[in-house]
């Protein structure tokens, strides 16, 4: 195929690699940078080399389709050339884009959304339109289809037609949707949310694009966060909450008590602006009436009680244990459940009961995990005689021995730790019982820190607990 590349001049290094890997698979390739010859009037050979192409790649960026670039101007030869742009033209999503502003002729055909290399699966969908649209053999195809069967040939060629417009349709329809859910999976919940407005606006009686948009809603707010003096709790939850009322007249079973969570989870998310909230408990409750082993309302309902009383009671830990049962989200139960011990200082020794289920159950934590464990307990409670037995008490010795290894392996610690590190195993040697290997260790730890003249919370936490041994006996 002859082929024209059009794209905005920061995609430079992309054009040219595409353009070599095109022209490996033997096609003749034409960009606006390479095939000018010099002394060549420029929009004459940009028209020409339009008009003598197969098909256009256009790359797709907010730049490219902004106001008054030069790949609208190219598009708009190419719409002359090619009234309808089905098979002629190909674009490629290369940066997010707002479907609102691409030109209503690109929206009419699928839009290439690349979820690995961007070269490899534009070479792929040119090799695929070349074979579905051989303009030669289509029209000796047709005109001896014509010859043949006369009106036959003609309701063939529409009934084609017409089942090639609505799959292009369904693609087109698909496509948009992962869009605006990519944007919603990747943070970009505000943006992905008005993504998915447009799309019910034009599709309201599309059943699945109320879903992906309740479960937009739902994710944005798991993980919203309030901005100082500029976007509160409120005003962010007031977008979302209509659209999940709304779908539990529609919902029963596990769907419906997934939203009645989340619409739990809103009132609670205004209360920390101050607002007058509704019954938060209850709609939870409400939600294990549809779904009682439903993850979003055990978990929700636990760190409910955590927040409202600083205490972590029987309760509180069954909806948890309830919740890390579930097969789904486990990860983000997972973090609720870290986030509710950090809440209350008392409560920390939950933390370490989480992180010893998660070894027991082969979950690895993240690193942001670590680093709070350590920060808050190994760097925090382990160091003070008057929370540490607290915590200790939460997991069987052996048992938390194994976690903390498991969590912070000494061979991978950086040095400024590894004292503090050493403190921490003799810690859990005398919890354990075998308090005569964990009085060698602090002795040698402290002859240690006495020459580096160190007077740190670890070093007078050494000799509290040498103490506390040397009394014990």
């Amino acid at each position: 195929m002859k082929l024209f590349i059009s794209y905005p001049s920061d995609q430079r290094d992309l054009c040219e690699r595409l353009r070599l890997a095109l022209e490996a698979e033997g096609h003749e390739v034409f960009t606006d940078r390479s095939e000018l010859k010099e002394g060549e009037p420029y929009h004459e050979a940009l028209r020409e080399a339009i008009e003598d192409a197969d098909a256009m790649v256009f790359v797709v960026t907010p730049r490219a389709v902004a106001p008054g670039s030069y790949a609208l101007t190219e598009l708009d030869l190419a719409e002359r050339r090619w009234r309808a742009p089905g098979g002629h033209v190909l674009p490629v999503v290369v940066q997010p884009t707002p479907i609102d502003t691409l030109p209503a002729y690109l929206r009419s055909v699928t839009l290439l959304q690349p979820r690995g290399d961007v070269v490899a699966e534009t070479v792929a969908a040119v090799a695929r339109m070349n074979r579905r649209w051989p303009p030669a053999v289509w029209a000796a195809a047709l005109a001896g289809l014509v010859l043949l069967s006369g009106g036959a040939a003609f309701l063939l060629q529409h009934q084609r037609q017409e089942k090639a417009r609505e799959t292009a349709q369904r693609e087109r329809e698909a496509a948009e949707l992962s869009a605006a859910a990519e944007l919603c999976n990747s943070g970009s919940h505000a943006v992905g949310w008005d993504q998915f407005a447009l799309i019910a606006a034009a599709r309201p009686a599309d059943a699945a694009a109320r879903r992906a948009r309740e479960d937009c809603g739902m994710r944005w707010l798991r993980e919203m966060r309030a901005v100082a003096e500029k976007e509160s709790f409120s005003a962010q939850v007031a977008k979302v909450q209509p659209v999940l009322a709304q779908g539990l007249a529609r919902e029963s079973g596990e769907r419906r008590a997934d939203l009645r969570a989340h619409l739990g989870w809103s009132e609670f998310l205004r209360s920390r602006d101050g607002v007058a909230a509704g019954d938060v408990a209850a709609q939870y409750q409400a939600a294990l009436l549809d779904d009682p082993g439903n993850v979003y309302a055990h978990a929700m309902w636990a760190h409910h009680r955590v927040w409202t009383s600083g205490r972590l009671d029987d309760e509180a830990q069954q909806h948890f244990a309830s919740a890390a049962k579930s097969p789904r989200e486990r990860a983000w139960v997972r973090g609720l459940q870290f986030a509710s011990s950090y809440n209350h200082q008392g409560l920390y020794g939950y933390a370490m009961v989480v992180a010893n289920d998660m070894r027991l159950a082969d979950e690895a934590p993240d690193r942001t995990q670590r680093d709070r464990l350590w920060r808050y307990v190994v760097d925090g409670a382990w160091l003070y005689s008057s929370q540490r037995a607290a915590v200790l008490a939460r997991v069987p010795p052996k048992e938390m021995q194994a976690t903390f290894d498991w969590l912070f392996p000494a061979e991978a610690q950086p040095a400024e730790r590894l004292p503090l590190h050493r403190y921490a195993r003799a810690l859990l040697l005398s919890n354990a019982g075998e308090r005569g290997a964990a009085r060698t260790q602090l002795e040698g730890l402290q002859k240690e820190l006495a020459l580096a003249k160190d007077d740190s919370r670890v070093s007078r936490a050494v000799g509290e607990l040498i103490a506390e041994l040397r009394q014990k006996g």
